[in-house]
């Protein structure tokens, strides 16, 4: 009797644990769902880091440098992003879970022969009974240290990979790992970012505190960068981030917007190397060229300049410069 009655239950289990399996693969985050957009881009952006990238000059005529650091911010975001939710994949798809119940799966530990870190993932139901809770750890081998590095919740939307959520990466703690980089040759991550929402349902949308993170230029300093994204309907969009290096105490912000054909605007305030600093820039569609340039607080070249161009000719006609304000 125990028989009849315990394979029913075997089965019935097994198969609340495959349709878990699938439902947590469905929901997790991919990088075609958190990457954050530019403007149409040529194959000449500039370095983000540092309070050097405002100290430019513009002239109407000149090529946007503020397009350019519009999507150089972009991409700065978007690769070593794309890389994590690459490695996430991998773990969830490229390989069966470990085990299963009705309510969470655990992916490893394991990973490729050649890899030098094995990977476990565990995915379980979250309180509100929609979303997915999961944590990405990793383990030099053969050890069985497992390091947490990476943990988020996510909520399904109605396709696959759709859906809204948050998650936080520890490149701190993932030191070990050298995962992100390579610590002995000063080019290991650092920080923590957070992502604190992100949604691919109607519009994308992306809210990220990096905190902590290497400057590419000056390996020893660090900074504190605050992004907040917002796609819209017609396929232009808005880039606000603010940034804060922490080693110098110069600071600048960047509200960047920008209409489906390229054309934009940068409103950008910066204190750096003892001076306060507010700029606007608008830029035509392909090659973007600057078609107006204001320097609203004027200061010693290579800052600010002359205003020239027609403001007539800017995509957004008044200023909106950033709120935000790194710590």
């Amino acid at each position: 009797m125990l028989k009849r009655i315990a394979l029913p239950l075997i089965a019935t289990l097994a198969c609340a644990g495959g349709a878990f399996k699938d439902q947590a693969r469905d929901a997790m985050p991919s990088k075609e769902a958190i990457s954050m957009g530019s403007p149409a881009s040529q194959p000449q952006a500039s370095s983000t880091s540092g309070s050097s990238t405002i100290a430019q000059n513009s002239t109407a005529g000149d090529r946007s440098q503020f397009h350019d650091l519009t999507v150089a911010v972009a991409v700065v975001f978007n690769v070593p992003t794309a890389a994590f939710l690459d490695l996430l994949r991998h773990v969830v798809e490229d390989y069966d879970p470990t085990s299963c119940d009705a309510t969470s799966c655990t992916w490893g530990p394991g990973s490729d022969p050649l890899s030098r870190v094995d990977y476990k993932l565990v995915v379980s139901r979250d309180a509100d009974g929609v979303s997915f809770d999961w944590a990405l750890s990793g383990a030099v081998k053969p050890g069985t240290n497992f390091i947490t590095f990476a943990s988020g919740v996510a909520t399904p939307g109605p396709q696959r990979h759709h859906g809204s959520g948050k998650f936080k990466i520890d490149f701190d703690a993932a030191a070990n790992l050298a995962i992100f980089g390579d610590p002995a040759q000063d080019t290991q991550a650092t920080g923590t970012m957070d992502v604190k929402s992100y949604s691919n349902v109607g519009p994308a949308s992306l809210a990220v505190d990096f905190l902590g993170a290497r400057d590419d230029k000056q390996p020893t300093q660090r900074n504190n960068i605050l992004y907040t994204y917002a796609n819209d309907t017609t396929g232009g969009g808005d880039l606000d981030f603010a940034m804060h290096n922490t080693t110098t105490g110069d600071r600048f912000s960047v509200h960047s917007r920008w209409k489906n054909d390229g054309r934009g605007r940068a409103d950008v305030a910066g204190l750096g190397g003892g001076y306060d600093v507010k700029l606007s820039e608008c830029w035509g569609p392909a090659p973007f060229i600057v078609t107006y340039f204001s320097a609203l607080t004027m200061a010693p070249p290579p800052w600010g300049g002359p205003d020239s161009g027609d403001v007539s000719q800017c995509a957004y006609s008044s200023a909106a410069f950033s709120s935000s304000s790194a710590p």
